[in-house]
């Protein structure tokens, strides 16, 4: 239970983080967090009972966290919402993978550069489902009649959290999943 996750909304009540029920209640003990919404269940100790916090805020903090987007193939396709660049079609996570789009045994002759330049990046990688990557096998895509929904690229830093969609709603986060969180349909 006291790993159980809570929602963290900054004091503008907009989410920044997941953490844990047992730092939830810390935060509130120490007074730099308040409850926004609790679980019916509660946490009693000789000398305390305390609702089950779903969500806390945080009382002094008002800033949203600056990064870079990490390159990977998870924000990859994430990037790409979750949708096959060469077929249009939205898929679950197990259906997905990242294809390059200039193929490694191709990339050589068609670029004139070594593998280490540029081959592995936002700009040469996209989602694909399972089926259009094998077919697509290590053609070029001009050679199979194909296009790209969209060309590929870095996206810039936008800070929000990636959540399963199916637990913001039996954890009643819904209404606090603005405009900086990202809700996934994932199969576990």
């Amino acid at each position: 239970m006291l790993n159980s996750e809570v929602l963290v909304l900054n004091a503008g009540f907009v989410p920044i983080r997941i953490t844990t029920v047992k730092e939830a209640i810390c935060l509130m003990l120490a007074e730099k967090a308040v409850s926004v919404l609790e679980e019916d269940r509660f946490i009693k100790s000789p000398s305390l009972t305390l609702k089950i916090p779903s969500v806390i805020s945080i009382i002094h903090y008002n800033k949203l966290p600056r990064r870079r987007v990490v390159f990977s193939k998870l924000n990859v396709i994430y990037r790409d919402d979750m949708r096959c660049q060469y077929c249009g079609e939205r898929f679950t996570m197990r259906d997905l993978t990242v294809d390059h789009v200039i193929p490694r045994s191709r990339w050589e002759s068609v670029t004139g550069r070594s593998m280490r330049d540029g081959f592995s990046t936002w700009h040469n990688l996209v989602c694909a489902c399972r089926w259009c990557n094998n077919r697509k096998g290590n053609r070029l895509l001009h050679e199979i009649g194909w296009a790209l929904l969209r060309e590929p690229y870095e996206p810039e830093y936008m800070p929000y959290i990636i959540m399963n969609a199916d637990k913001a709603r039996r954890k009643g986060w819904i209404p606090f999943c603005g405009f900086n969180v990202k809700l996934v349909e994932m199969i576990a």
